[in-house]
C-alpha cells in the first residue's frame, strides 16, 4: 500500500519541500490557505486538499511548515486541528520554526489520543529546500523518526536525531543565531574595507582561503554584488528565531551579547520596511550608517 502523505503549509520552504517528497513517488495531499501555493504541486501530481483537517483525516503521515509559534499551535491545538483530527496510529512532523514549549505542548495532546509526534526544524534556507539539501534537527523519539525518516530523506541528506522533544527547535534557535552573527560580522568587515578602497571581489577572493572564511562568504556572489536580496531566508523569521534563541537563554540564565548586537540590525531592516527581503539586505542598512553610496 503506498504511504499517503500530507504535507500543509506550502510558502517559500514548504512548497520546494513538499515537491522534493512528492518527486520520490508518495501519495501527496497538499494543504495551504492560499490556493495557489499548490498550484505548482497538483500540476505535478500531488492531490489538493480541502483543508488542514482533512488532509490530517486521509494521510499516514503530515508533515506542517508554518511561520511560528502562534501559526502552529492554532493549526495543532486550535479547534477543529489537527490533533483533534489525525487518525490513530498516523505521525505528526512539524517543520516549523518555533519556541520549543510548543512542540512540548503538542506532543503529550498528540499522544493521548494515539497519535504520534516529531518536531523537525530545518536549516539551509530556500536554496536548500529546492535542492533537497535540509539539515534535519529531529526531537522526540527515534522509533517515530524511523518510521518517517525516507520522507525526511527526500528534503534532506543531513537527518539529526538531537534529543527529546523541544530540543530539534532550540538547536535551530542556535544555529541561527550563530549563522546571524557570522553573516553580520562579515557585512560589517566587507563594509569597512569598502570604505577603505577594497572591491568585494578581492576581499572574497583572499577571505574565502584564510582565517575569516564562514559560511556567510557565499553570500558576497549570491547577494551582495548583484544586489539580489530575494528570500531567501527573511528578515522577519530570523528576527523571529533571534527572539526564540533569546527566550530560550533568558529561561535558562545566560548571558548573551553577541544575539542581541545581531538582532539590533534586523530590527532596523524591520523598521525600514525590508522583513520581506533575505537577511542579506542587512547590508544596504550597513551601507546607509556608513554613508557609502550604493553600487
Amino acid at each position: 500500500m503506498t504511504l499517503a502523505v500530507g504535507f500543509i503549509g506550502l510558502g517559500n520552504m514548504g512548497n520546494p519541500m513538499a515537491g522534493n517528497v512528492l518527486k520520490q513517488g508518495y501519495a501527496v495531499t497538499v494543504f495551504d490557505k492560499n490556493a495557489a501555493a499548490m498550484a505548482n504541486l497538483v500540476a505535478a501530481g500531488a492531490k489538493a486538499g480541502t483543508s488542514a483537517a482533512q488532509v490530517a483525516q486521509t494521510c499516514d503521515i503530515v508533515l506542517t511548515c508554518l511561520p511560528g509559534s502562534p501559526e502552529v499551535e492554532a493549526l495543532y491545538l486550535g479547534a477543529g486541528g489537527l490533533i483533534e483530527h489525525t487518525r490513530q496510529g498516523s505521525v505528526l512532523v512539524d517543520m516549523s520554526s518555533v519556541l520549543p514549549t510548543t512542540p512540548r505542548k503538542i506532543q503529550p495532546l498528540a499522544q493521548a489520543r494515539g497519535v504520534e509526534f516529531l518536531e523537525a526544524p530545518v536549516s539551509g534556507g530556500v536554496t536548500g529546500a529546492r535542492a533537497a539539501t535540509l539539515a534535519i534537527m529531529v526531537g522526540g523519539e527515534d522509533k517515530v523518526l524511523e518510521r518517517v525518516r525516507p520522507i525526511l530523506g527526500a528534503m534532506g541528506t543531513n537527518i539529526s536525531h538531537v534529543g527529546p522533544i523541544g530540543a530539534g527547535n532550540t538547536i535551530k534557535a542556535i544555529n541561527n543565531m550563530m549563522s546571524s552573527v557570522n553573516s553580520l560580522a562579515m557585512m560589517e568587515g566587507m563594509m569597512v574595507g569598502l570604505k577603505a578602497g577594497l572591491s568585494l571581489e578581492t576581499m572574497h577572493a583572499v577571505i574565502k582561503d584564510s582565517s575569516g572564511a564562514s559560511n556567510a562568504l557565499p553570500r558576497v556572489h549570491r547577494a551582495l554584488i548583484p544586489r539580489n536580496f530575494e528570500p531567501g531566508f527573511k528578515v522577519a523569521l530570523m528576527n523571529k528565531d533571534l527572539d526564540t534563541f533569546t527566550a530560550i537563554a533568558k529561561e535558562l540564565h545566560v548571558p548573551i551579547s553577541f544575539a542581541n548586537a545581531a538582532q539590533r540590525y534586523q530590527q532596523a531592516a524591520l523598521a525600514a520596511g525590508l522583513g520581506e527581503k533575505d537577511t542579506s539586505v542587512i547590508f544596504t542598512v550597513i551601507e546607509q550608517l556608513a554613508g557609502v553610496a550604493k553600487k
